[in-house]
């Protein structure tokens, strides 16, 4: 028998904050609106989706951030003080005790400061602390060399590389794509585990 959940699961869809953001939980319908301009993007939708080709707001809607509070989470990402995001991170729960990241900064005066070191690190404690789960896990394109970075940072491993999977349509390029993953008691030695809800 299905049971339908009607209901978030409030431990992890909730507000947090690091020293300069808040991080306001989103439901599907203000992560659409959070995230629409997007779609034309061409740099975000690269990172995102390995093609920088626009989308329509009814393709955005059927493939953009679609959290539901159960499973997938999303939280808009607010410098104190301002009420306007300047991008989101999503977690999705998986495979067995597993959770998966997804980063998008669209407000290109954050880049570079270390705004996904802080976020992730504040998302990961939270996980590891609420989620009974013991992974965490991610990838990016091959050519993105500061998700790369930041993964390394953060005491992500190297999980292995899908080589020649994904093709830019608009230049043709071909990516490889490189999986990350961390492991709770990894975690538990970094500079970066806080020991708090």
């Amino acid at each position: 028998m299905v049971r339908l959940r009607l209901t978030k699961n409030r431990l992890l869809a909730r507000d947090l904050e690091t020293e300069r953001f808040n991080l306001r939980h989103l439901g599907p319908i203000s992560a659409i609106r959070t995230t629409a301009h997007w779609r034309r993007d061409p740099e975000i939708l690269a990172a995102l989706y390995h093609s920088s080709k626009p989308r329509s707001l009814l393709k955005w809607i059927r493939t953009g951030p679609s959290p539901d509070n159960l499973e997938r989470f999303a939280w808009a990402i607010i410098p104190k003080g301002e009420s306007r995001a300047v991008g989101i991170h999503t977690v999705r729960l998986e495979d067995y005790r597993t959770a998966k990241l997804m980063v998008a900064l669209s407000d290109r005066q954050w880049w570079g400061r270390d705004v996904v070191i802080e976020v992730r690190a504040r998302l990961i404690n939270h996980f590891f602390a609420n989620a009974q789960i013991d992974r965490i896990e991610g990838s990016t394109s091959s050519i993105n060399a500061a998700s790369v970075f930041n993964y390394r940072r953060l005491g992500f491993s190297h999980c292995g590389t899908r080589h020649r999977v994904k093709q830019n349509p608009e230049d043709g390029r071909v990516y490889d794509l490189i999986g990350f993953e961390l492991f709770h008691e990894q975690w538990q030695k970094s500079s970066f585990y806080e020991d708090t809800p």
